[in-house]
């Protein structure tokens, strides 16, 4: 353990002349938090169309954020006026200023009918939200028609981004759910794996997951249908209680073992399902080709992104079973803090569950697993070399949290990223990215200060995804898609940015002075 001092903030980094810019501070105001991924897109990635046609788009999309943000402040302005303030705040906080520094998803509301805004209204409220509702199903439609020249120009990862907007403004725009291959059935949007469900009988109970309709009234009085009959839920955990014929909980996107309890199964398989939403939102073009995000589009297809494994799980019930079940595999694990552990040759995750939940622990095993499993990758991916990206990615999900009705990641409260920092500025430990790039898996782990290690990939990995505005974040998953494939080299994250080693380093070292200063606490040194 070590004191954590200040570290200073320095005004003059390249970074601050574009915050000061005019045209930033609109952007920065009128695109809201929802929006902030394709507002980084268009200030910072490279554009992959003549510049005639990528300007076009980008002044439009100004355009466009500008006007909503003073038709917002508008209609705040008239609700103020007319005695509606917690109205006017509402519409102000529709459209906060995000941290450039985070990634912010919006969480979609999966029942119809999320745009009524409370129910039947009177008077001056009514007339706020007739008139709230029609500015955002505009702006929707907005957003929707610019993702589609988006995608016509050749920026498919942007197109995405604002689709995911478009969907935050409009929740039942049922154009954009079919995209993303949701249809409506009783009251909510569901995809076909949860229709197929419903369909025959079952219901998604939260704390027991899927289980027939007609068992829900046993299970919450505290039964289990066990082997064909019905027990105690004591007498199921106690029969569950080895993993080998542990409790089985199943999501479309995970199969989960776990001899802890049915709920704990539930509770793992929800938290899972969610993260599993945001890397697949975030990382489209690692697993589906341009042309395959391109067909999203198309008015005839439901859906032409290729479907994705579902990925398997074991939890135990505490640390003493996961040692004793991983020891065979890691004879290291006495020695050695393992919390969790994703396993290749057998595709599965390996966790043990305690309170609160390690979701940090749990999210990072799963970005390896999500990365290894959703398209073909190469057994040696990493081995000779640039293995620092596969923990960064990993480290960099680790952060996600929500809050606000947000998927938010990143961030420069991330312990890792403070440490990095410290060992920065206040240590002079510091690894050149040429010479970062050049460790393979046995090198990276046989490191001699292997936490320093762990959290300067962390920092290079934020610094990707948020250097001015995400300019080299399309890179970064195109770097982690080649990576894995087996198909890098010692350059590769050079010709991705168009950077020199000496250049990027310059520019992380910027990044990381950019900073706001933190304040003084124990950093910790271990993996």
């Amino acid at each position: 353990m070590a004191t954590y001092g200040a570290v200073r903030r320095r005004t003059n980094a390249p970074e601050e002349g574009f915050r000061k810019d005019p045209k930033v501070k609109v952007i920065l105001r009128a695109v809201g938090v929802a929006s902030i991924l394709f507002a980084s897109s268009i200030l910072g990635l490279p554009l992959t169309t003549g510049v005639a046609r990528a300007d076009e788009l980008t002044r439009d999309y100004l355009q466009l954020a500008e006007k909503y943000h003073r038709q917002l402040e508008e209609l705040a302005g008239w609700c103020d006026e007319n005695g509606l303030k917690d109205r006017g705040a509402f519409t102000r906080a529709w459209l906060r200023t995000p941290d450039p520094d985070k990634i912010y998803l919006p969480v979609i509301p999966k029942e119809t009918g999320a745009l009524a805004l409370g129910g039947d209204l009177s008077g001056p409220e009514a007339e706020w939200k007739a008139q709230f509702s029609k500015l955002r199903r505009t702006q929707s439609r907005a957003l929707f028609d610019l993702a589609r020249r988006a995608i016509r120009a050749g920026r498919a990862t942007w197109a995405f981004e604002l689709l995911l907007a478009a969907l935050r403004e409009n929740p039942d725009d049922a154009d954009i759910r079919r995209i993303l291959g949701y249809q409506s059935y009783q009251g909510a949007w569901r995809t076909g794996y949860e229709l197929r469900r419903l369909r025959a009988g079952e219901v998604w109970h939260p704390k027991f997951g899927w289980i027939p309709r007609q068992h829900v009234a046993r299970y919450e009085n505290g039964l289990r249908f066990v082997d064909g009959r019905w027990i105690p839920a004591e007498e199921a955990n106690k029969l569950r209680s080895r993993i080998d014929n542990g409790w089985l909980v199943e999501t479309e996107r995970y199969r989960i073992i776990t001899n802890h309890s049915l709920e704990v199964g539930v509770r793992l398989a929800e938290g899972l399902d969610r993260f599993y939403q945001v890397w697949r939102q975030l990382f489209v073009r690692f697993y589906a080709t341009e042309a395959q995000v391109l067909a999203l589009f198309d008015g005839q297809a439901r859906s032409t992104l290729p479907p994705l494994p579902q990925m398997r799980i074991v939890c135990f019930a505490n640390q003493e079973d996961f040692r004793d079940a991983m020891r065979p595999i890691f004879p290291i694990i006495d020695k050695v803090n393992i919390t969790g552990v994703y396993y290749g040759p057998k595709r599965i995750a390996y966790f043990f569950w305690s309170e609160p939940p390690d979701w940090p622990n749990f999210f990072h095993e799963a970005t390896h697993q999500l990365f290894s499993e959703t398209r073909w990758t190469s057994p040696t991916a990493g081995a000779r070399q640039n293995f620092w990206v596969i923990e960064g990615v990993a480290l960099y999900m680790q952060t996600l949290k929500e809050e606000n009705g947000f998927f938010v990641l990143g961030g420069w409260e991330s312990q890792r990223v403070c440490e990095a920092r410290y060992n920065l500025f206040n240590r002079g430990k510091h690894i050149p990215l040429e010479e970062l790039v050049k460790l393979g898996m046995e090198s990276f782990q046989a490191f001699e200060d292997l936490g320093a290690l762990y959290s300067q990939c962390a920092a290079v990995m934020q610094f990707l995804m948020h250097y001015d505005y995400g300019r080299y974040r399309d890179a970064a998953v195109r770097y982690l898609e080649l990576v894995y494939s087996g198909r890098d080299d010692l350059l590769t994250i050079c010709r991705l940015t168009g950077k020199t080693f000496s250049e990027l380093d310059k520019e992380y070292q910027s990044y990381m002075n950019s900073g706001p200063a933190v304040v003084a606490s124990e950093i910790s040194g271990g993996q």
